[in-house]
């Protein structure tokens, strides 16, 4: 269906279109004005690998042997395993609630920074309605990945010295707001004020091809029925209609009844009999 075609048809069913397209309108510009603003706040953690004692150390210093050094991620050859954990737990559902009911945003995500290739570079980004709740939730993301990160490497009760550490190296800062967040809003209100507008157009489209198949139905034609008495009777009209009918067929039969009567145009020509003219020949 081309262009034309599409604008004709809106403008035939425009009381049906015009209703659902304000509407769409007014929806469109209420969001890219008035509704809820979405803001984002990032911060960036580095993480430090223990400085671990050398055989040298060990043998001058005897009592650093007797230190526990037992974190199960210094034996991983893995570097970005940490990580990996600490964005798992971060990530999980039971920290989303708990940070709704601390009255902080739910939304946020964990993740290894790009810009590092050995994936000790962990990146929290929160959001919130507003830029003061974002800061705060990342901040709150940010102790929870140091107390998680000491969690995780104690399960066997190694000492501080043999602990990975975070760093935070960027943010929070100032939160800023998300334009995405409100062009895919926009962009959702657009697509189901259009729906909307296809399927109300269809609909009046529907009705009136219906309209157009609807066979006609033909009326009865009025006409006189005289009954037994000699009484004229009008036919093919619904009882209780009007009294015009009746009133039409009172005139008829008065009418059928008078005799006729010459008028004064009316010439009467005498015809002569044929028996009385041959009887005088």
């Amino acid at each position: 269906m081309d262009p034309i075609s599409v604008l004709k048809t809106l403008w035939r069913h425009k009381w049906a279109a015009l209703p659902i397209a304000l509407l769409t309108i007014f929806a469109c510009l209420y969001v890219m004005f008035f509704a809820q603003r979405t803001y984002e706040a990032t911060m960036t953690y580095a993480l430090l690998s223990p400085k671990v004692p050398t055989e040298a150390e060990l043998q001058a210093r005897p009592e650093l042997a007797a230190v526990n050094g037992d974190n199960p991620y210094l034996r991983s050859g893995d570097r970005a395993l940490l990580a990996q954990v600490l964005i798992t737990k971060l990530g999980a559902q039971e920290t989303a609630e708990q940070l709704a009911s601390l009255g902080l945003g739910a939304e946020y995500t964990v993740a290894q920074s790009l810009s590092s290739g050995s994936g000790m570079l962990v990146e929290i980004a929160a959001s919130g309605k507003s830029p003061a709740q974002a800061v705060d939730t990342a901040t709150e993301l940010g102790k929870r990945l140091n107390s998680t990160l000491r969690d995780v490497q104690t399960i066997n009760g190694a000492d501080d010295s043999y602990l990975y550490t975070a760093l935070a190296i960027d943010g929070p800062g100032q939160a800023a707001e998300i334009f995405s967040s409100r062009l895919r809003t926009l962009i959702i209100v657009a697509v189901v004020g259009a729906l909307l507008l296809f399927v109300s157009v269809s609909v009046a489209r529907s009705v009136e091809l219906a309209r157009a198949r609807r066979p006609v139905v033909e009326k009865p034609a009025k006409h006189l029925d005289r009954d037994a008495d000699g009484r004229a009777e009008v036919t093919g009209v619904r009882a209780g209609r009007d009294h015009g009918a009746a009133r039409q067929a009172r005139r008829v039969e008065r009418a059928e009844q008078a005799p006729a009567e010459p008028g004064p145009e009316t010439s009467l020509v005498t015809v002569p009999d044929r028996e009385v003219r041959s009887h005088r020949s």
